[in-house]
């Protein structure tokens, strides 16, 4: 078993490369479903000839879906962010006017402004070093609903008179549509987005919400399942909730009952407790499982692990810290 750090910054990765096996492209048609978890609704587009290579969430809580048609060198990215306010056409206007302003682009460029289905866009061609193979045209469309912006960004890499028809035809599939419910994977997606930036009272509901579902109907990979505990019952000890993380650090030894990672959690939950005798006997238990494990990875030196912090000037406990840190128990 990956130690919680690894698993964590696999998770980090994760987000952001969530495409599962990278949908393959194919004729067949279809329609990307785009959808923060917290919504009914979602953002439809056709994506048929498309292959799918990001479909996540971003550290910073964004939606995010790139993929990309290898047979027309067509690139799709969608964005979705949510704000504290409303989210208007003004806004969107406004958006599209600071690309227009903030991106590096030759003074000489014509930008071309205009609407496909009520949808504002900006559109103009980047010409590459004189080569006609690698201009690239550029559309950015702003759609708003709620709270919601979303960014559309097509692109089309060796560009001619007439290609932005393809392009529009993209934006022209756009619809809304009833979001699917969301899945424990989903949840536990929108719980790390917070998780990562030590948002941790965020992150609480969306992983609640991901632990409730799998006990319903697990689903999650053991490794994932793992991590969605561990996150869960640090994010409540970092808030000073330390009854629901020992609540959730004794379901995960429920479930995984020689996962010595739990026991270093609960250990470290006990110490927030300051419940000397069960943190030294959760210590012990984590180090002897993590010896008897076949998966290799280490316990952290509890010497150096600041929860322990107030029990390292106790006489016992600093002896059992010595003799865990020994080559045997």
């Amino acid at each position: 078993m990956a130690s919680p750090t690894g698993l964590i910054l696999a998770s980090a990765l994760s987000l952001t490369v969530q495409a599962a096996g990278m949908a393959l492209a194919d004729d067949t048609p279809r329609q990307a479903s785009i959808a923060l978890v917290d919504k009914p609704w979602a953002v439809s587009l056709d994506i048929t000839g498309y292959r799918v290579l990001v479909d996540g969430i971003k550290p910073d809580s964004r939606r995010y879906f790139l993929a990309t048609n290898d047979a027309t060198a067509m690139h799709l990215s969608v964005t979705l962010e949510a704000v504290s306010g409303p989210a208007t056409e003004q806004g969107c206007l406004a958006h599209l006017t600071r690309i227009a302003r903030t991106t590096d682009l030759p003074l000489s460029l014509d930008l071309t402004q205009y609407e496909v289905h009520q949808i504002p866009i900006l559109e103009y061609l980047l010409p590459r070093a004189g080569d006609p193979q690698r201009d690239e045209l550029h559309l950015f469309a702003c759609t708003s609903k709620d709270n919601v912006y979303t960014d559309i960004h097509l692109s089309k890499t060796g560009a001619r008179t007439g290609d932005d028809s393809q392009l529009r035809d993209v934006l022209g599939s756009l619809t809304i549509v009833a979001a699917t419910k969301p899945s424990s994977l989903d949840h536990f997606r929108a719980g790390s987005a917070p998780y990562l930036q030590g948002q941790l009272k965020q992150a609480i509901p969306h992983y609640e919400q991901a632990v409730a579902l799998e006990q319903a109907n697990p689903s999650l990979d053991k490794s994932l399942w793992r991590l969605l505990i561990h996150n869960l019952g640090m994010a409540y000890g970092r808030t000073g909730d330390f009854a629901h993380a020992k609540k959730t650090f004794d379901y995960g030894l429920s479930q995984d009952p020689a996962n010595p990672f739990f026991f270093y959690d609960l250990a470290r939950t006990y110490a927030g407790l300051n419940d000397r005798e069960k943190a030294m006997q959760a210590l012990h238990n984590a180090f002897l499982h993590s010896r008897r494990s076949q998966e290799g990875d280490l316990i952290p030196d509890p010497r150096q692990d600041v929860s322990f912090g107030r029990f390292m000037l106790d006489p016992a406990f600093r002896t059992l810290a010595e003799s865990l840190m020994q080559p045997a128990i």
